[in-house]
């Protein structure tokens, strides 16, 4: 008997241990094909899907969740199933966390997240470490069954935490991975977007087409249809460039006294309700875009929002910030370029006033008996308008003129070419010098503006017996130095010419006896100033031909005043035209 009580005893343990192990058998070969199945797969929400359904399945669980850990004591419900959706991505706070399975029913509720899983009836808890890190957690409902938990089934459940944490952190891995190339391939969009931009910018070198060029840039890239730029002036903002009909011209005058009002904005700003610009928010203004260049502020540009209601996030503002420079830097440009051209247009006009101007000088001086004379003109980088010449009307019988028309360049060119067909054809017509001067005048009143007008100084001169007249319309008065050394002034005549209609104008008149000189200049050479702006002067040039006239020609007086000049303020050209003119009485 006790021989067959043994033998039933033995049997039944081995069928005992035969389930035991069949059980263990199953159950590593599901734990195998779950593993093979989380291997396979870098789609975090398949695995996490796995990680619960299977369970959930396999042991009929009413309801499963999965926290990731998102930053220190922080985690995320990344999957749920039976539970509501409200609570997917809500975060929940864990400073001291379990390492080891737990039941939350038999947790004391003390803490927040405990307090939270009970009351969405999540009954197991078991943690997701990798080598000693904690990365979450996956939690279980209660069974359908109403049954506990087993042994067998919490190691079960263990198991497949542990195999699963591997496969969480590579599908983890794996999105960041994608995520980060994702970035890379819009960053390579956005700068092959401003690459090609940029060419469209190079292009263009006026303002107005850059800022249309920039308005199609964020429709097409930003879907932005509503904005306004403003740029700098004397640091004051002027709206330049309005794009949409949000902003009217109350909201833009508002937003600009606003904008004035507040410090340089270096970098780029996102607007909201509850920062420094929530005046320009509620305006519209949605984020402010700085124009730098060579890290100065030149303006900015005013978004308003996106046409797909999509906010404008930080994601957006380097693609934003390098257009509002680039079109800065391209708006810089069209300015230089503006300037070269219009100093390149300048600098042929000057040119060519030059030569026009130089094409009306005497071209050699007359050889006149018994008398000696010379004069030039050294013009200024900035073109005036001084002009002399001699006429010869008979043998013995010259004129003398000398004169400065006001303004530079062309203008002037032009005015003093006029001046001296007039003067030709008049000086031929048997008129007296005060005749002659009238007729310039009126020519002149007539066919200028008023600020337009020209001193003017003739001579004629009877080299027979050196019996001069002369009117002097408002010009330097010319010098007469006599064989005492003292010196008059040639100052008798009138206003200069252009000023007022049929003005009428004296004849001075006087004697060039041997040896005495007269010289002419314009204002080149008297308002000629050192570095203290101190002018020359008159008194100055009186004493040099004081000096000098007796034993010098007209040709060594004057570039010997010329030397003078130059020794009292450098380049006596810099800011005028030195024109002189000297004739003197000699014996044969």
């Amino acid at each position: 008997m006790s021989h067959h009580l043994e033998s039933f005893k033995e049997r039944n343990l081995t069928k005992i241990q035969t389930e035991e192990l069949d059980r263990r058998h199953i159950e590593l070969l599901a734990l195998f094909e779950i593993s093979q199945s989380l291997s396979s797969s870098l789609n975090l929400k398949s695995i996490l899907d796995t990680i619960l359904l299977v369970p959930m399945g396999r042991m009929m669980i009413s309801r499963g969740l999965v926290l990731l850990q998102d930053e220190a004591y922080e985690y995320k419900i990344k999957n749920i199933k039976g539970l509501p959706y409200s609570i997917l991505e809500k975060q929940i706070h864990i400073s001291s966390y379990p390492d080891h399975p737990i039941f939350i029913s038999k947790t004391e509720k003390s803490e927040d997240w405990i307090s939270f899983l009970s009351d969405y009836h999540i009954e197991l808890l078991l943690p997701l470490i990798s080598k000693h890190n904690q990365r979450g957690f996956i939690g279980y409902g209660s069974k359908l069954s109403k049954q506990p938990y087993s042994d067998e089934e919490i190691e079960f459940l263990s198991s497949l935490s542990n195999i699963a944490v591997q496969s969480i952190e590579n599908a983890i891995v794996f999105e960041e991975l994608n995520s980060v190339n994702r970035e890379l391939d819009k960053k390579i969009q956005e700068l092959n977007t401003l690459f090609e931009i940029g060419k469209e910018f190079n292009h263009i070198f006026e303002q107005e087409g850059i800022l249309k060029q920039l308005s199609y840039s964020l429709m097409g890239q930003m879907l932005i249809n509503q904005f306004f730029i403003a740029l700098k002036t004397d640091d004051t903002l002027k709206i330049v460039y309005k794009k949409g009909s949000l902003f009217t011209t109350e909201k833009l005058n508002k937003c600009m006294a606003f904008c004035n009002q507040i410090a340089d904005i270096l970098q780029p700003v996102i607007l909201n309700e509850n920062n420094q610009y929530e005046q320009l928010y509620r305006m519209g203004v949605r984020a402010i875009i700085p124009m730098n260049i060579q890290n100065e502020n030149g303006g900015y540009i005013f978004l308003g929002d996106k046409l797909d209601k999509s906010e404008i996030n930080n994601n957006n503002l380097d693609f934003l910030t390098t257009l509002g420079n680039m079109t800065m830097i391209s708006i810089e440009n069209a300015r230089l370029f503006k300037e070269t051209l219009e100093k390149q247009t300048l600098e042929e006009e000057l040119n060519l006033a030059k030569n026009i101007q130089q094409r009306l000088l005497p071209s050699k001086m007359p050889d006149i008996a018994n008398f000696d004379i010379h004069g030039f003109n050294l013009a200024s980088k900035q073109v005036g308008g001084d002009y002399f010449d001699v006429i010869r009307l008979n043998k013995h019988t010259y004129i003398l003129t000398i004169a400065d028309v006001s303004g530079k360049g062309m203008p002037a060119s032009l005015l003093m070419s006029n001046l001296q067909a007039g003067l030709k054809t008049l000086s031929f017509e048997n008129n007296t010098l005060a005749e002659i001067t009238l007729k310039l005048n009126n020519l002149i009143h007539s066919n200028t503006s008023i600020e337009k007008y020209i001193t003017f100084f003739i001579l004629k001169i009877n080299t027979s017996n050196g019996k001069i007249e002369y009117v002097n319309a408002g010009h330097n008065p010319p010098l007469l130095i006599a064989a005492d050394n003292s010196c008059r002034k040639l100052e008798k005549g009138g206003i200069i010419l252009g000023m007022m209609k049929d003005v009428s104008f004296e004849t001075g008149y006087d004697t060039l006896s041997r040896g005495e000189c007269i010289t002419m200049f314009t204002d080149g050479v008297t308002e000629a100033m050192d570095e203290n702006n101190t002018e020359f002067g008159e008194e100055s040039v009186i004493k040099y031909f004081q000096n000098h006239f007796r034993n010098q020609s007209c040709e060594q007086l004057n570039y010997g005043l010329l030397e003078q000049l130059k020794s009292f303020c450098g380049d006596p050209t810099k800011s005028d035209d030195v024109t002189i003119l000297t004739i003197k009485s000699v014996d044969e």
